[in-house]
């Protein structure tokens, strides 16, 4: 039996994603396992709906078995977000599937390869050391080895092999062009697949009925409804939460927050003293030296306390967002054979480790940032989407 794995947002689930799940088929995949991020992304923000509606429209569009990546880790930098979902990834499948701007599998493992050498190391720090940021260095080192020019799915591709081989999996990876629109893109283009980005943006602006076209119907449905229950994420909603959090605390009580180090923390602690929104504190707290994934990482890994000891270490558990009759099969055989702890029912997860306690506080943040408020241990009462 071929077993296909494809880490994943679906933050919303779109065409791309669809067809991403149709070419693993095409592939021969027997069971296709979806690794997906849970209530916030790897940008640093928070899923625009819950895990368990994107785990129930991945199932409907033939995905067999969802998984949480669990927080911190889907919310991590690459190395970090990628080292956990392989962890996951290698009792489920034997391939790892991934759209990537090149489409170059060979191109990914050598520049991977070279990622993992001495000489990389040692050029990455140099150019750290003359002021280049992290992402930057990492680009300029690729690129003065010859490199192509690589985009954001080809970056986290490097990091899927990088974490291969690290941890020695048994994984073949797999690179699928990316059609449409570029990842992070925020306007349209021609054709039926867009970035989540630029979807997520027509979300906000109330223009839902533009991205019909765009989405699948399963996920179009959850979307419509849970717009007109005030359910969807709207950061807005926690404007006071966050500028007070960051007005209250110091940048030293925030030093061994991961993310946060090299003076950003003190720059978004004094930035917000001259801002009144989320909004307004992300754009002030802006350089040229970090990302603003990294800004949005670090601002929400000072709000929920994840250290950066928190990230380096693997996952205990995965909780179990939605499965079809395949899918409950492969859980079994992992049942039998166990390699990681899945969690079916929310409230069995064990309550002793940092992963829950993490989690907890990413899920009380998460259920203020909507209209429709939730308490903290709501999600504690949900259930895995399971299709008959």
């Amino acid at each position: 039996m071929a077993g296909f794995c494809i880490v994943c947002e679906y933050n919303p689930l779109h065409n791309g994603h669809v067809y991403l799940i149709e070419r693993a088929r095409e592939l021969g995949a027997d069971t296709v396992t979806c690794i997906m991020s849970g209530n916030a992304t790897q940008r640093g923000e928070l899923s625009i709906t819950d895990k368990y509606l994107r785990a129930e429209a991945a199932i409907k569009c033939g995905a067999d078995l969802v998984l949480e990546l669990p927080y911190p880790w889907c919310a991590s930098s690459a190395d970090y977000f990628a080292t956990a979902a392989l962890s996951l990834v290698s009792p489920f499948g034997e391939k790892l599937i991934f759209g990537s701007e090149c489409g170059d599998v060979n191109a990914l493992v050598k520049a991977a390869e070279f990622c993992e050498s001495k000489e990389f190391k040692d050029e990455f720090e140099a150019m750290s050391e003359f002021g280049l940021g992290a992402a930057e260095a990492y680009l300029k080192c690729l690129e003065d080895k010859g490199f192509r020019e690589f985009s954001s799915n080809d970056l986290l591709g490097i990091s899927y092999v990088r974490a291969i081989k690290r941890m020695n999996l048994n994984i073949s990876p797999i690179a699928i062009k990316r059609l449409g629109a570029a990842f992070n893109c925020k306007d349209t283009v021609d054709g039926d697949i867009q970035s989540a980005t630029a979807l997520r943006k027509y979300i906000e602006d109330g223009k839902t009925e533009d991205i019909r076209e765009y989405v699948p119907f399963t996920m179009l449905k959850i979307l419509e409804e849970q717009i007109k229950k005030g359910n969807v994420t709207d950061i807005k909603e926690i404007d006071a939460a966050v500028v007070s959090f960051f007005r209250l605390a110091s940048a030293e009580s925030l030093g061994d927050i991961a993310e946060a180090s090299g003076g950003l923390a003190n720059r978004i602690c004094s930035m917000s003293h001259v801002s009144n929104t989320y909004a307004e504190l992300f754009e002030r707290s802006r350089t040229k030296r970090y990302t603003d994934a990294k800004i949005r990482r670090a601002m929400l890994f000072c709000m929920t306390g994840v250290k950066r000891d928190s990230i380096s270490v693997l996952p205990e558990y995965t909780v179990l967002l939605g499965a079809n009759e395949r899918g409950r099969e492969l859980l079994s055989e992992n049942r039998r054979n166990p390699k990681i702890n899945v969690i079916t029912k929310p409230a069995d997860a064990p309550q002793n480790t940092e992963q829950y306690r993490l989690s907890q506080r990413l899920e009380a943040l998460y259920g203020l940032a909507r209209k429709n408020k939730l308490i903290t241990d709501s999600f504690m009462k949900k259930m895995a989407y399971i299709e008959k």
